[in-house]
């Protein structure tokens, strides 16, 4: 029996790009539109794996993946969650006038010891330091007096987007294996 996958993305590119990759590689591929739209499929599919876009209408990755982990018949699909963070960096340098404070968040993405750390820091608090008090935040931060908050969720593996066909593909296996296994 083919394995499934569900991809859960509000762009339809991003989601039909990912289909083609999967459906290439052979597995049985269901789409869903948004966070509400993949709750719902997934808990009627029962899916092998899920893709889970984080910023999305109605329902985002985030909470989705929270949905998720907290369902007894779901909690145990592995998840890869995209990311937008190298693309939002970019178009940082684009709009902000303060360089040096985007190349030091670009450090901050590396230096956080676990992945929950990483986690909070990207979707958490990174808009907040580019957003409202860049230097204030950072400082706080390097100096351990800024709170990341905590969540009980985490997806098996993060991917930035765009993703490469070969990149995506050897997540999806290492994850559920062979599309026939």
């Amino acid at each position: 029996m083919k394995r499934r996958v569900l991809v859960i993305d509000d762009e339809e590119a991003i989601r039909g790009y990912l289909s083609t990759i999967l459906s290439e590689s052979g597995y049985d591929v269901v789409e869903a539109v948004d966070g509400e739209d993949g709750l719902s499929k997934a808990r009627e599919m029962r899916p092998d794996l899920i893709t889970l876009d984080v910023m999305m209408p109605k329902k985002t990755g985030v909470f989705v993946l929270g949905e998720l982990r907290r369902d007894g018949e779901l909690a145990n699909v592995p998840v890869i969650m995209l990311t937008s963070v190298k693309s939002f960096i970019e178009q940082s340098y684009k709009e902000l006038d303060n360089v040096d404070a985007i190349k030091q968040m670009e450090t901050l993405l590396d230096e956080p010891a676990s992945k929950m750390q990483k986690f909070f820091l990207r979707f958490k608090s990174f808009r907040k330091m580019l957003l409202i008090d860049r230097e204030a935040m950072i400082e706080q931060f390097r100096k351990g007096e800024l709170t990341l908050g905590g969540m009980p969720s985490l997806p098996d593996i993060f991917l930035d987007k765009p993703v490469e066909p070969e990149e995506f593909a050897h997540a999806v296996n290492k994850l559920i294996g062979q599309p026939s296994e």
